[in-house]
């Protein structure tokens, strides 16, 4: 499972650490012309940081995941955990009225027996999708289906900025909706959906990951094992000058 690190820049940045069979790599999307090289470094740092993520105790760094989200908010204590990566979810049936529309697609799913969070990458793929709809954001759409699936249980959504913040559109939605469930109502198509099972919104950096990993690698509640493999995905990071 661990795999020694090659030394070329341009393969450490494309350097799958953890489970490089893991079935969801057939879900991998595509880069897009001219932003190939970019686009498979941000999904290499998905798959190295919450492959890591799932393999250590979710009560710790799930707390530690909230707090770098600005939420104060937390579940009872998990004692399962489940991620996925590139997960396509279903919109709920209100959606589907005037025609079938596609799936949306959540770059990370973190599900618990209490809980789920869905996060995607920020950036200016955003800017594109609010201006060809103006009746729902791709946000909006991803908290419906995220707020569907989640069903019983609560559910956060975030952002994982990928640019200055005050350049990155995601985080500017992201904020509005924290600071009004309303705002977020409105841009749904999903009318009838109170979201009360949706507990928040928020957006993070690689850093803020690179830190909550920092900190699975120092804590004595861990075993060898657990911090080593930390250790592993933190000393990558360093090398990719994350964090």
């Amino acid at each position: 499972m661990l795999k020694a690190v090659p030394t070329s820049v341009e393969t450490i940045r494309e350097h799958i650490i953890f489970a490089p069979h893991h079935p969801d790599r057939l879900r991998r999307p595509r880069g897009r012309a001219g932003a190939i090289e970019d686009e498979r470094f941000r999904q290499t740092l998905l798959w190295n940081i919450f492959r890591t993520l799932e393999l250590l105790p979710p009560a710790f760094w799930l707390r530690r995941l909230q707090a770098r989200l600005h939420m104060d908010w937390f579940p009872a204590v998990p004692q399962t955990v489940r991620v996925d990566l590139w997960r396509p979810l279903t919109l709920p049936p209100a959606h589907h009225i005037d025609g079938v529309r596609p799936d949306v697609t959540a770059d990370v799913v973190v599900e618990t027996e209490h809980a789920l969070w869905a996060l995607m990458l920020g950036g200016d793929d955003l800017r594109r999708v609010e201006s060809d709809s103006a009746s729902a954001d791709s946000v909006a759409q991803l908290i419906d289906a995220m707020s569907w699936y989640a069903g019983t249980r609560d559910c956060v959504f975030g952002v994982i900025s990928c640019q200055p913040m005050h350049q990155d559109a995601s985080v500017a939605v992201v904020e509005r909706y924290f600071r009004s469930k309303d705002s977020l109502r409105l841009r749904s198509d999903w009318r009838g959906n109170p979201l009360s099972n949706v507990r928040g919104v928020g957006s993070l950096r690689w850093t803020d990951l690179a830190a909550i990993l920092r900190d699975c690698e120092q804590a004595d509640v861990h075993t060898r094992i657990e911090r080593a493999l930390a250790r592993n995905v933190v000393t990558w990071l360093e090398r990719v000058e994350i964090g």
